[in-house]
């Protein structure tokens, strides 16, 4: 359901949302064909990943008190019915308010609870700004996958949630940009500008890379995450299966973990049978 949903991430995003109102996103072309990147034809076997299922949602009360009656037995009885005919339906609250809440606490759980250092150390990139978005880039596209598998039709949930992910996830590299160059503020407006567009193509290359096979997903991540500077080609396959457990968990979670009362948990990115490999 996810595929499905991510083959629609980029195609609507750049129409919706802006990094910032002063900023126009700029839709890139011209990506590498995927077979013919350097050093990714020689990957030839990954490990399969395990078959994703969604999780039915378990019984949810909106919380809402539609009826206004005198009488407290008519009350809770009018308000039991409610509550079973909601379960029944399994409807949820998808008020906007909850939404845009519920989108900020998954972005925090991205800059809060990633262990950044970890893809520091093992894929020696320099601790620097662009090198924290990359991080925070890959794992916000995993949120907006997910966000677009609760509906991706104009006025849907998952559309309004993706957009207001993008939305935070801009105004935190913003005001992290500005810090950094507090002495040169006009420097801001041009960064966040291409990394924009760099953020646009991002989007297209995941989205092709998950839609495919292992051998696709490697590529864009080599060209866009990487850099097309790692030549240790497992610590390449350590970064897809990654991606892989991490889509597939995200996928696992009910509507309700999701959208409604965020309960995410990122993995690690080398467990503790992997750390003595590695």
């Amino acid at each position: 359901m996810m595929i499905r949903a991510a083959s629609r991430v980029a195609t609507v995003l750049q129409r919706d949302v802006r990094p910032v109102s002063a900023i126009s996103c700029v839709h890139l072309d011209g990506f590498p064909n995927r077979s013919t990147d350097p050093g990714v034809e020689q990957i030839t076997r990954y490990a399969s990943p395990a078959p994703v299922h969604r999780i039915q949602m378990r019984c949810i009360s909106t919380g809402r008190h539609l009826f206004s009656v005198s009488n407290v037995q008519d009350v809770e009885a009018k308000e039991g019915f409610l509550k079973r005919f909601i379960t029944k339906m399994g409807w949820i609250d998808n008020s906007a308010t909850r939404l845009r809440v519920s989108s900020c606490l998954l972005y925090e759980s991205v800059v809060d609870h990633i262990n950044y250092n970890e893809f520091f150390e093992l894929y020696d990139m320099p601790d620097t700004f662009n090198t924290w978005f990359l991080i925070t880039e890959l794992h916000v596209w995993m949120l907006l996958v997910r966000a677009m598998a609760e509906g991706a039709e104009k006025g849907a949930a998952g559309r309004f949630m993706r957009n207001c992910i993008v939305e935070t996830m801009w105004n935190d590299v913003t005001t992290r940009a500005k810090q950094l160059t507090m002495d040169n503020p006009s420097a801001v407006r041009p960064q966040i500008q291409q990394l924009s567009e760099q953020f646009q193509a991002a989007l297209i290359s995941y989205d092709e890379g998950i839609s495919y096979d292992d051998k696709a997903l490697a590529a864009a991540l080599w060209r866009r995450f990487l850099g097309g500077r790692c030549d240790d080609y497992e610590k390449l396959e350590l970064l897809v299966e990654y991606v892989r457990k991490q889509t597939a968990t995200l996928d696992q979670l009910s509507r309700y973990d999701f959208a409604i009362k965020p309960n995410l948990k990122w993995a690690p990115l080398v467990d503790r049978k992997q750390q003595a490999v590695v």
